[in-house]
C-alpha cells in the first residue's frame, strides 16, 4: 500500500513538473527581496498562469476556496522571479468573486507536493482586490498605523495582477499571518495562532473543537500542542469577575499594553469589522508557551469611515471611540437594530476606570503618532503612486480619507477632554 501511495505521489509530481516547467532561477533574481515585494513606493507586476482545470475550479463557488495549481511570476524594477509553481485559491465572504470577475487570492508557495518551497522566504501571500475599499488606501494605511504603534501587523505592497496575460488592475499584496510572520515579529516561541470568527468572541465554551473546527480555528501550532487549553484560560480570564480582579487576571494571560494599543488603533481607524467593533471579526489571537496572548489585526478594508451603505458620495461614517456598543453601515439590514455589544475585552476595559484611562492614553498616542509620523502625507504619497490605476471617483475617495483622518483626530481630542485625559 505504501509503495502504491509513493508511486501515485511521484506520478502527480511528474505531472506538475511537466505542466509547469520551472526554469532555473535567473541570475538577477538575487537582488529582489521582501522589501521589493512590500515597497509602497512602486507598483510591481504579479502574473498568474492558471491552467484550464484550475480555471474551472475557481469558477465554481463550491471549489473556489480550495487550493489548485497555477504558476506565479513576480516582476519589479526590471527584475523578475518565476514562473514558479504555486497553489492558489479565492478568498472573501461578502467580497467573494469568481476568477473571471475581480477576485482576491490566497497564494501558497508550499502547497501540496511543493512542501518546503518559498518565495523570497515566504510560504504564503495574500492578494486583495480591494473591492470593498473605494479609495484603495484602507489596508495600506491601516497596517501602516498598526505597525507605527508597535502592534505587529502585516506589511503591504502594490501590484498590477495579470491572469493568463490579462490585466486585472491594481491589487494590494499583504503579508500573510503565518509561522514565518510570527517568527519575524515575536522573540518568544508561539504556541498557537487562532483565527477569530465573527460574533463568536471569548464566550465560555468557545475553546471547543479540533484544529479546524469550533468557534476559533487553529492556524498554527496544532501539531506540537493539539489542544486549546491556552484559549480556555484566556476565556476564563475574559469572563472573570470585573474591575480590579478582572484587570489583574487579564494581566496573567495577555500583554495588556499591546492589547490596548490594538484597541486604540482599531478605534482610531473606525475598524468596525475588527475585534473591538460590534462584530468581533477579523483578528488573530497568538499565544506563547507561557499561555500569554496578544492580538493581531486583519481584514482592515472596512476602515477610514467609508460609508458604502448609502448612495451619497464621499459621506463619512464614525464609530464611537469610548462606548460599549456600536453600529456599522449595514446593521439595520443585517440585524434590525442600531447598535450591538462590542468585543468583550474592550467592553470590560471601558467599565474599569484604570483600563479605560490606559486605553484613552493609547488613543491619544495614536493621534499624536498620526501627526508626528506625517501619516496623512503618507496617504497622499501612496495615492500618487497608484494614481494611474485610480479613476476620478477613487481619487475623490482618497481625498475624503485624508480629510477623515483629520476629523478623527478632532474627535479623539473631544473624547479625551470629556474624560479629563490630558
Amino acid at each position: 500500500m505504501k509503495a502504491k501511495s509513493l508511486i501515485a505521489r511521484l506520478t502527480a509530481l511528474v505531472f506538475i513538473l511537466a505542466t509547469f516547467a520551472i526554469p532555473a532561477t535567473p541570475a538577477n533574481a538575487a537582488v529582489l527581496n521582501q522589501a521589493a515585494l512590500f515597497n509602497p513606493a512602486v507598483v510591481n507586476v504579479i502574473e498568474l498562469d492558471v491552467p484550464d482545470a484550475s480555471h474551472t475550479a475557481l469558477s465554481n463557488a463550491r471549489t473556489a476556496k480550495t487550493y489548485t495549481a497555477a504558476s506565479f511570476t513576480f516582476r519589479s524594477g526590471g527584475q523578475s522571479i518565476g514562473p514558479i509553481q504555486t497553489g492558489i485559491r479565492l478568498k472573501g465572504s461578502t467580497s467573494l468573486e469568481m476568477i473571471d470577475a475581480h477576485p482576491s487570492f490566497k497564494i501558497a508557495f508550499n502547497w501540496n507536493l511543493l512542501k518546503g518551497n518559498r518565495f523570497l522566504g515566504l510560504k504564503n501571500l495574500t492578494l486583495n482586490a480591494m473591492t470593498q475599499d473605494g479609495s484603495k488606501l484602507h489596508e495600506f494605511g491601516a497596517y501602516k498605523l498598526f505597525n507605527l504603534m508597535g502592534v505587529p501587523a502585516s506589511r503591504t505592497g502594490w501590484a498590477e495582477l495579470k491572469i493568463n496575460g490579462v490585466s486585472k488592475g491594481l491589487y494590494i499584496s499583504i503579508e500573510s499571518v503565518d509561522d514565518i510572520f510570527l517568527a519575524a515579529r515575536y522573540r518568544d516561541i508561539t504556541q498557537h495562532l487562532y483565527e477569530g470568527i465573527a460574533l463568536n468572541d471569548l464566550k465560555p465554551g468557545n475553546n471547543d473543537g479540533t484544529e479546524l473546527t469550533g468557534h476559533y480555528l487553529t492556524k498554527e501550532g496544532w501539531k506540537a500542542t493539539s489542544n486549546k487549553n491556552d484559549l480556555g484560560k484566556l476565556i476564563t480570564a475574559a469572563n472573570y469577575s470585573s474591575g480590579a480582579k478582572w484587570w489583574a487576571k487579564l494581566g496573567t494571560v495577555t500583554d495588556r499594553n499591546e492589547l490596548l494599543g490594538m484597541f486604540a488603533v482599531e478605534n482610531f481607524l473606525g475598524h468596525w469589522d475588527g475585534y473591538s467593533g460590534p462584530l468581533q471579526n477579523n483578528h488573530f489571537l497568538r499565544s506563547n508557551q507561557q499561555n500569554k496572548f496578544t492580538m493581531i489585526p486583519w481584514g482592515t478594508d472596512q476602515t477610514f469611515g467609508e460609508n458604502r451603505q448609502t448612495r451619497a458620495l464621499l459621506d463619512d461614517y464614525f464609530m464611537p471611540l469610548d462606548k460599549p456598543t456600536a453600529g456599522f453601515p449595514w446593521i439595520q439590514q443585517a440585524f434590525k437594530r442600531d447598535t450591538m455589544p462590542r468585543g468583550l475585552l474592550f467592553v470590560k476595559c471601558l467599565a474599569y476606570s484604570v483600563c479605560k484611562t490606559a486605553y484613552l492614553q493609547k488613543l491619544k498616542a495614536v493621534s499624536a503618532k498620526v501627526t508626528s509620523a506625517k501619516f496623512v502625507a503618507s496617504l497622499k504619497t501612496a495615492a500618487t503612486v497608484i494614481a494611474s490605476y485610480s479613476p476620478q471617483d477613487v481619487k475623490d475617495e482618497q481625498t475624503r480619507v485624508q480629510q477623515w483622518v483629520v476629523k478623527q483626530q478632532a474627535r479623539v481630542t473631544a473624547v479625551l477632554k470629556a474624560n479629563k485625559i490630558r
